[in-house]
């Protein structure tokens, strides 16, 4: 039937013994129908340099080229172009090697697999204090032998059906992918990461026409290193054929994330704009697998690069580039400088958890605007936009060049910015709440942020909003992950505010103490924090319909579990049992659990702190339903004896009070709303209606009405209350856009009565706190935590496109 080599190449084969004429002519090993390779018999010394491609430059000179990728050693003697026209390979020995592939690459698979896991773990075997991973309630278990934190064992990686692995073991390889291969997963990285808070700072056309060209310098090698190794996740993710292991997903793009971490830290004293992408995107990486420690490192460094590239401020005063001056940059080059300062200001913001002295940039050193829209910079369309202050633009631009409208220019990623800005000033105001006046003041630091937050909602544009019409808009534009996290943030922003109304769930240092006239505050803030919790649970469940490949921001798992733990604690001891709604309100918040497990369950795949979210949630609903069915058994007893008795007396209380609490009985939180996939529109509707919508003192607040523009942009920029003006932001490189608005007032929310007895006393308080704290500490020690090195530390555990190079 002639051999492998010629039916793949579709030729005639003679079907010679130890060779057919036509492998031996070309010099290529003769595949039998048996898989064996004949031996050849032409010496080594005689073998032509042979390769399946020429690069058009030797083609048209008519030399001969050695098919070296992505430059031919004639094309590096003479610096000349090099540039292919097909893959490395023609199709016929693509084929060959797939029917290669399919009968013994298990074993090649599992050897690539073992080998990355092997290298995963190579720090962890010196110090197997660090190998030793948390259990789903926090503690810390025995590490199996050969077992890698995070990404599973040896067992279980030679286990994977080479239907899913073995096709894709170039993505654990050491060594990038060709052709249409690093295409795919380029793209898969502008479509799932690329878009999410602020790291849109590659412009995509520019960076696609260089990967045709070939990338010559190690700042561009590692810069594309790291695009593939994000990129290669959500690749395998997206396998529906033949779905791989979650195991092999961890170890995707591994390999490729190590080479650009060498790249860098190689030779760190050498900054770049490059470098700095680098930075940022390994920061993330190492976040997603669990990597703390690495991720807290790297972003001190990104910091500091951005100091040390000055691109915290403008690159000319001629924004909108009209000098033609050859030295000025291109309009590309100033908005992913600008983007890339904001990554780091995003990037800081978590990392210093609020705390001054971990927060190493400043808002007032960040005197650039926000980034323009994906449109503006995609078409390098130059653009007036709005700074950190709300309707304000810089200082320095004449206003002929400012617009109308400066917000008009703006997208997802400005108004991400400000939001997380918000979040900075809130957890600071937490933190010291106690230096503070009271929160039910109208005119309060509290009162100034709840302020904030709703004039961030009302100065939303359409596009951002979160309807279904944007939902479906962004989905075709590969920009809903963005729409999902910029308003999850937006809600857990909220819950981060009044979290001061649950002291005993968030361990507050200086609990907020509230006399009893104001005790109604307290209520409507308690079920303000519930209400947020489900729009949490509503965004990331209808999210999660769409596909896992949505929830590909990093901080979603522990959003998820905030909000969770907030609506099991409300509904279970501030709830009032005697309110009509009571029991269907706490049928919601299990039913909102069971769907955070599922969703954690889909989040898994990429984040491997979701597995022990997801774990956690297993356990409080287990404890929960062991708790339902012991209240059901003992109400039904009580029954059982009253008829006994044949008195005509009339129990004082409808219900039987749950039983006491104890450690059976434990119940932390996790939060998803399931009710979002079933008519989530109806019950956002409704919610908006009937539910929540803010705090008691807004209506008494004499000065409702003077929260305009001017002012919301002195408090976004985090000014304090005593110097508050109307006419400018308290940043000085700012300056307000002329424009009047109609002055709005917070509405009027009901009173409500304190509850007389909890609704589920079985929850232990004790079990919903003990697995995360909301800093970068309490997130480190769930993953790779920190030497004990004494007493001392036990207080420090709150973290809570140019080409010039200096």
């Amino acid at each position: 039937m002639g051999c492998r080599v010629c039916r793949a190449r579709k030729v005639k084969c003679d079907g010679r013994p130890n060779g057919c004429r036509n492998c031996e002519r070309l010099q290529l090993d003769c595949v039998g129908d048996n898989g064996l390779t004949a031996s050849r018999n032409t010496p080594m010394a005689l073998r032509k340099i042979r390769t399946y491609r020429s690069c058009k430059s030797c083609r048209l000179s008519k030399t001969k080229c050695n098919g070296d990728r992505p430059k031919c050693s004639r094309c590096t003697a003479k610096k000349t172009e090099c540039v292919y026209d097909g893959g490395s390979a023609p199709r016929w020995a693509r084929n060959l090697d797939h029917g290669a592939r399919t009968e013994g690459s298990r074993s090649n698979s599992r050897e690539l697999a073992a080998i990355a896991l092997l290298a995963e773990g190579s720090d962890e075997a010196e110090n197997p204090q660090l190998a030793t991973p948390l259990t789903s309630n926090g503690s810390a278990e025995p590490q199996i032998p050969g077992e890698v934190p995070g990404l599973g064992s040896l067992q279980s990686v030679a286990s994977i059906e080479p239907s899913g692995s073995d096709i894709l073991s170039w993505l654990v390889s050491p060594s990038l992918p060709t052709g249409r291969n690093l295409r795919r997963v380029v793209e898969q990285y502008f479509a799932n990461v690329h878009p999410i808070r602020c790291f849109a700072f590659v412009h995509k056309p520019s960076f696609m026409r260089q990967l045709d060209k070939g990338f010559t310098s190690d700042d561009e090698s590692a810069l594309l290193h790291i695009i593939c190794a994000h990129g290669a996740k959500f690749y395998v993710l997206n396998q529906h054929d033949h779905p791989p292991a979650s195991d092999f997903i961890r170890l995707a793009g591994n390999q490729w994330a190590k080479r650009a971490e060498f790249l860098v830290l190689t030779n760190f004293g050498k900054i770049s704009v490059q470098r700095l992408m680098v930075a940022i995107l390994l920061h993330d990486f190492h976040f997603r697998q669990g990597e703390y420690s690495n991720a807290l490192m790297l972003s001190g460094l990104a910091v500091r690069m951005a100091h040390a590239l000055k691109i915290n401020v403008e690159a000319s005063p001629d924004v909108l580039g009209s000098d033609s001056n050859e030295s000025t940059p291109s309009v590309v080059t100033r908005e992913s400088r600008r983007r890339l300062m904001w990554a780091c200001y995003v990037l800081d913001a978590w990392a210093g958890s609020g705390i001054d002295q971990l927060t190493l940039l400043r808002e007032n050193d960040i005197k650039i605007q926000l980034p323009t829209n994906e449109r503006n910079f995609g078409l390098r369309i130059a653009s007036v936009t709005e700074t950190l202050g709300v309707g304000h633009v810089l200082q320095f631009l004449p206003p002929s060049v400012v617009p109308r409208k400066p917000s008009a220019n703006m997208g997802i990623m400005a108004y991400y910015i400000r939001v997380v800005a918000l979040w900075k000033r809130i957890v600071r105001y937490v933190n010291q709440l106690d230096s503070n006046l009271p929160p039910w003041l109208p005119d309060s630091p509290f009162a100034a942020l709840d302020a904030d937050l709703r004039l961030w909602q009302r100065e939303l544009p359409e596009f951002v909003e979160y309807s279904m019409e944007t939902i479906y808009a962004r989905l075709d534009s590969n920009q809903l992950g963005a729409l999902v996290l910029i308003h999850c943030t937006y809600h857990h922003n909220y819950l981060e505010l009044y979290k001061i109304s649950m002291p005993d769930l968030f361990k507050l240092p200086k609990p907020l103490s509230v006399p009893p006239e104001h005790h109604d505050f307290l209520q409507s803030a308690q079920a303000n924090c519930y209400h947020h919790a489900q729009q949490i649970a509503d965004i990331l469940a209808e999210a999660a319909d769409h596909g896992a490949h949505l929830l590909s921001d990093s901080l979603l798992p522990y959003f998820v579990y905030d909000s969770s733990r907030v609506m099991l604690y409300y509904v279970a001891r501030l709830l009032d049992p005697n309110r009509p709604d009571a029991q269907s309100k706490m049928e919601d918040a299990i039913n909102a659990v069971e769907s955070n497990r599922r969703v954690l369950k889909m989040m898994a795949a990429l984040f491997p702190i979701a597995q022990s979210l997801s774990n956690t949630i297993d356990r409080w609903l287990s404890k929960i339903r062991q708790s339902t069915s012991q209240n059901d058994l003992v109400s039904r007893m009580l029954s059982e004896v009253r008829s006994e008795t044949h008195e005509g007396e009339k129990p004082n209380h409808t219900s039987v009070s749950p039983v006491h609490a104890t450690p059976e009985f434990s119940l932390p939180s996790i939060s998803l709303h399931s009710l979002a996939r079933t008519g989530i529109a109806t019950r956002r509707a409704a919610d908006r209606a009937s539910g929540v919508r803010g705090l008691s003192w807004s209506a008494e607040s004499p000065g409702a009405a003077a929260w305009d523009r001017n002012n919301a942009a002195q408090q976004l920029v985090g000014l304090s209350q005593d110097v508050l003006t109307t006419s400018r932001s308290g940043l000085q490189h700012e300056q307000p856009v002329p424009t009047a608005l109609p002055q709005l007032s917070p509405p009027a929310y009901p009173k409500r009565n304190a509850p007389t007895q909890p609704m589920c006393e079985a929850l232990d308080l004790d079990d919903l706190q003990n697995f995360l704290s909301w800093d970068m500490y309490g997130i480190m020690d769930m993953g790779d935590p920190l030497p004990d090195e004494g007493p001392e530390d036990m207080t420090m555990r709150s973290w809570s496109g140019s080409n010039d190079a200096i």
